[in-house]
């Protein structure tokens, strides 16, 4: 088993990673946790068995732990990596794996020369269904693709001191918090994308970060796509939809793009060669639903990282991802704010 220990032990460590790699990992062991605030470090370590836990990132990394899931706010995020990577830990960082690209270039630099291993906890890819289309699309079995979607949105109202809520901490909003995700998604099933354009603006809610964000993607074999995110649309409003066409069929999921390890599928395959028709009648629902046992998407990340340590096998969530994210996310900002396409 990889030992361990958890930098940040609030938000979504609390919410879903220690839980889940507690309950459900077959390679990974949460030994050590640490959060500023005592009384939840305790509280998170009582309840899960986890008898060391630490108010500072240098107590916690002198520990015998091989790797550091770190799940802090984003601005910490630099100087947490340095500090686990100079102390000789593997690391899995959090989404987004910095404020800006050139810290988190910074961050790979140190990792390949202190020759550890630096990942993006990029959970989604492990969700059954995203891994049933990635197949889908590899078989080719939706032919050529052509189109791509994927949203992902959610009421976040103003709240006294949020880190999300402010540029210098949060890097962004809605786009770089959320949409990192969906980007990621897109990217990895339909190929790399090329080019952007975005629209992003706050027009809800008196923070100064965005609340609203479109960005289209034109992809290298020339499909499009698009990701939609807004901190301003009611939780139960939105499908969190993610949805891959093309010229032999499409797969359509809800839900499936978030914490959630679960979602539903529907999945329509064209059973013949059909010329136009006209009509182009839509009457009868032809999807069928694809039904799969939800497996721990944080759990199967924490072992494939594990799973690399051991072996030198690269996951899917290896460093090159969240580097590739983030230009992207770079290049949206910039579109917006320039009113034009960015080319990568």
């Amino acid at each position: 088993m990889v030992k361990w220990g958890v930098i940040g032990a609030g938000g979504i460590a609390r919410r879903r990673s220690i839980p889940e790699v507690v309950k459900f990992s077959k390679k990974s062991q949460i030994t050590a946790l640490m959060d500023i605030s005592e009384e939840l470090v305790k509280e998170m370590g009582k309840e899960f068995g986890i008898d060391r836990w630490y108010t500072s990132v240098e107590e916690i990394l002198k520990q015998d732990i091989d790797a550091v899931y770190i799940a802090s706010p984003v601005f910490e995020h630099e100087k947490q990596v340095a500090a686990a990577l100079n102390a000789g830990k593997h690391v899995l960082c959090e989404k987004p794996m910095a404020l800006t690209f050139d810290q988190t270039e910074a961050m790979v630099h140190l990792a390949e020369k202190k020759n550890l291993k630096i990942g993006v906890a990029f959970m989604m890819r492990y969700n059954v269904y995203h891994q049933k289309i990635k197949q889908l699309v590899e078989e080719n079995q939706l032919g050529q693709i052509v189109y791509g979607r994927a949203q992902l949105t959610c009421w976040y109202p103003p709240i006294p001191d949020a880190w999300r809520q402010k540029k210098a901490t949060g890097g962004g909003g809605a786009l770089i918090d959320m949409g990192c995700h969906c980007i990621d998604l897109l990217e990895w099933i339909i190929g790399p994308c090329q080019e952007v354009t975005a629209f992003i603006d706050t027009i809800t809610h008196p923070y100064e970060v965005e609340d609203t964000s479109t960005i289209l993607m034109k992809f290298k074999n020339g499909a499009q796509g698009v990701v939609d995110n807004f901190f301003n649309i009611p939780d139960q409003a939105a499908k969190n939809m993610l949805e891959i066409y093309g010229t032999k069929g499409a797969v359509i999921t809800h839900n499936s793009i978030g914490q959630d390890s679960a979602g539903k599928m529907w999945l329509y395959l064209e059973s013949e060669n059909k010329g136009y028709s006209s009509q182009q009648a839509r009457t009868k629902d032809a999807y069928q639903e694809v039904i799969l046992e939800p497996k721990s998407m944080y759990a199967q990340e924490f072992d494939a990282f594990s799973h690399w340590i051991q072996t030198g096998e690269k996951p899917v969530i290896h460093y090159e991802a969240g580097v590739r994210n983030f230009r992207i996310i770079e290049a949206a900002y910039q579109s917006s704010k320039e009113r034009k396409a960015i080319k990568l």
